[in-house]
């Protein structure tokens, strides 16, 4: 079951965002039926923001390619992501461990809710996310994933919370917005 959030907190946020610089880069290892630790993508989003966000949830939503379609779609999909979230904010660094609930998986995405943060100034957060697609194609061997001759296209994208009163909602220079495409272009080796 999908959770709907409302985003906007009960007090009153604000946020301006001058210039941003998102940054995605990623590795996929094949999955091999047999193999352990095979069918792994890892991901790894550094987004770097200059303004201020005055307690906010900032949302990452990672766009998955097409050929993950159908192993996207199943509820589970979720439960085979792990990660850490890094946010360097006013008071200092915070780490965070990604929970089931701070998850939502769609058949074209992953949606990552962030925790409330505060800066001013510069604000940085960091993602270091693993999927193991492999562990999940041995629960679920008949899904398919076909291959990308150019390459799978993973797009992220962070966006913080803002008002309805705030007047700019975007960037205004740069973006958080990054793209990655793998140099693999089979994400399962028949054997």
């Amino acid at each position: 079951m999908k959770r709907r959030v409302n985003i906007m907190t009960e007090k009153e946020t604000r946020t301006l965002i001058c210039a941003a610089d998102g940054k995605l880069e990623g590795q996929i290892v094949p999955f091999i039926q047999g193999l352990p630790f095979t069918g792994n993508i890892t991901l790894h989003y550094s987004a770097r923001n200059v303004g201020f966000v005055d307690g906010d949830v900032s949302i990452l939503t990672i766009k998955l390619p097409d050929e993950f379609k159908y192993v996207a779609s199943v509820p589970e999909f979720s439960k085979y992501i792990k990660g850490t979230l890094h946010i360097q904010a006013l008071l200092g660094h915070n780490e965070t461990e990604l929970t089931p609930e701070m998850i939502e998986t769609y058949t074209d995405r992953i949606i990552i809710y962030t925790p409330h943060t505060f800066w001013i100034g510069v604000g940085e957060v960091e993602a270091d996310l693993t999927i193991n697609y492999g562990e999940f194609l041995t629960e679920y061997p008949s899904l398919p994933i076909s291959d990308a001759p150019l390459g799978y296209i993973f797009m992220a994208q962070l966006k913080y919370d803002s008002a309805m009163w705030d007047v700019i909602k975007d960037p205004i220079l740069g973006t958080n917005d990054e793209t990655y495409i793998t140099k693999e272009t089979t994400a399962i080796v028949d054997q």
